[in-house]
């Protein structure tokens, strides 16, 4: 095997393509902090690298209990649903899928442990890490057995990894911060939940209560679009309230995406690959241009 294959392979196991999530979540709580004049960028790339772990430990041990479960067996595998394949494909095996998943969450641990040690009143940062670890293990194995168990990817994979950006930053809360998490756990909501309609009969072997299995298709786009719309009379208001720079507007720009994703909505479910594709970019650009509206104020003050 090559090593060009063994990468591929690998960037297969860690599902690559989702990774760029965790930039993009790291630019936003980088971004407050720049506001706030509190940055550095050893800071920024150290606690990056441990967001990037704990990613990978989600992807990772998510494919290990989809695959007990049967789950990754029965969908229909896309880039953006049914798990990396990499077990089925036979590049690693179960008990090896597991423990690579442990390890990364233990390198995101360390990395936690270190600004613990390093920050003064580092204590704070425990409750947040404790939590996200707990989301990050029972994610797949009991909480999306849970109704709405959607929004735990959403806080934990969406709120939490900017929040503690934020804190590993400055060495403290605010209540700017935690406003500035909000549309990230609405949009990581929405990756995930998006993703889930495609895979709705595979969940139900699974014994999971997604919210498409709970209430329907019809619902479940009917409450896409209220998120959606949520989301931007939120980043609005907060403009308007003197909270968010005025910048942060140009996160509205992904509006027309969302207009064309929630029309695709009406499509058969084996046509919601490009669908998903657009919401992928949506939740990737509007935390992008999120976070760069906190940078340009900062740089505009």
């Amino acid at each position: 095997m090559s090593w060009k294959t063994s990468l591929r392979h690998w960037m297969q196991i860690a599902r690559a393509q989702y990774l760029v999530l965790c930039v993009v979540l790291s630019l936003i709580g980088n971004g407050v902090a720049w506001l706030e004049q509190s940055f550095q960028w050893s800071t920024a790339l150290l606690s990056l690298f441990g967001l990037l772990c704990a990613h990978i430990s989600v992807n990772v041990i998510n494919d290990y209990f989809d695959h007990r479960s049967g789950i990754d067996q029965q969908t229909n595998r896309s880039p953006f649903n049914g798990g990396s394949g990499s077990i089925q494909d036979s590049i690693i095996s179960p008990k090896t899928t597991l423990w690579v998943g442990l390890s990364f969450l233990f390198l995101a641990l360390v990395v936690g442990v270190y600004f613990f040690l390093s920050i003064p009143q580092g204590w704070q940062l425990i409750p947040l890490v404790v939590v996200a670890g707990f989301l990050v293990i029972l994610y797949s194995p009991l909480l999306l057995k849970l109704v709405g168990g959607e929004w735990s990817a959403g806080i934990g994979l969406g709120a939490l990894p900017v929040i503690g950006t934020y804190f590993v930053q400055t060495g403290h809360y605010s209540l700017l911060i935690f406003l500035a998490s909000i549309p990230s756990a609405i949009l990581v909501h929405n990756l995930l939940f998006i993703n889930e309609f495609p895979d709705v009969e595979a969940d139900r072997i699974g014994k999971r209560k997604t919210f498409p299995i709970v209430y329907g298709i019809p619902r479940s786009i009917q409450f896409y679009k209220i998120t959606l719309v949520l989301l931007y009379l939120y980043i609005l208001e907060n403009v308007l309230l003197g909270f968010f720079p005025i910048y942060c507007l140009l996160a509205l720009l992904t509006i027309p995406m969302s207009m064309q994703t929630t029309k695709k909505l009406q499509l058969p479910t084996n046509q919601y690959q490009h669908m998903m594709q657009l919401n992928v970019g949506i939740v990737l650009l509007t935390q992008f241009l999120l976070g760069l509206g906190f940078i340009l104020g900062g740089f505009f003050l």
